[in-house]
């Protein structure tokens, strides 16, 4: 029988960012890790030694011994599979495992770009660089991708029939965003539920509060 691995994990994190993902997923799990709290420096999170980590300078960074990853889906990914083999994922052999695939990469191949859109244009771009035709489009998209989830929801609690999940955690992440994003007229009776429903988790008091 092999010999059980031993984590030994590092997430380096800002409030609000991506890295809320990683930590919230290991304490769903109850798996040990340290936090790395980085400096807010606009365009160069954490400044110059954490470029050495992160040649980008953003966030998530996520350490596993000398073994270093960025993206914060992949990173889940990882953990999951080399540290909590069926639990919060399910096995290959699983008849959700596809679904399971796919939603946890939804959080951030379809919701994110568009909320960021909106982030962008509401927060980041200085006014004489925001449109309100980018806005108005964004918030078209981000109605059809909430709908999408709904659709995928439908009277469970969760993405997956079987309960919660990584992909809850992917995706949910993203309502935080668009909460952020002042989406407010996007985020329906039944998307509100769920987001209710992934923040009564202990596991979120606990990430939500990390500096």
């Amino acid at each position: 029988m092999p010999e059980a691995l031993t984590p030994d994990f590092t997430v380096y994190h800002l409030p609000r960012s991506r890295s809320m993902r990683v930590l919230w997923l290991l304490e769903e799990l109850g798996l040990p890790y340290k936090v790395e709290s980085l400096d807010y420096v606009p365009e160069k999170f954490g400044g110059e030694n954490y470029s050495k980590i992160h040649p980008l300078n953003k966030v998530p960074a996520f350490r596993d011994g000398k073994m270093v990853m960025f993206e914060s889906v992949a990173i889940m990914q990882y953990i999951t599979d080399k540290y909590a083999l069926g639990q919060l994922s399910p096995l290959a052999s699983d008849a959700d495992y596809g679904p399971y695939l796919q939603w946890i990469h939804y959080g951030e191949s379809t919701l994110a770009p568009v909320i960021a859109a909106l982030m962008y244009q509401r927060h980041f771009f200085p006014e004489d660089k925001r449109s309100p035709d980018v806005d108005a489009w964004a918030q078209t998209e981000l109605s059809k991708v909430f709908s999408m989830l709904e659709n995928q929801l439908g009277d469970n609690d969760y993405i997956l029939k079987r309960g919660f999940s990584a992909a809850d955690i992917s995706v949910g992440y993203c309502l935080l965003l668009a909460r952020l994003a002042g989406a407010h007229a996007q985020i329906t009776e039944r998307i509100q539920d769920y987001w209710e429903t992934l923040t009564d988790h202990d596991a979120w008091g606990v990430v939500s509060k990390i500096k």
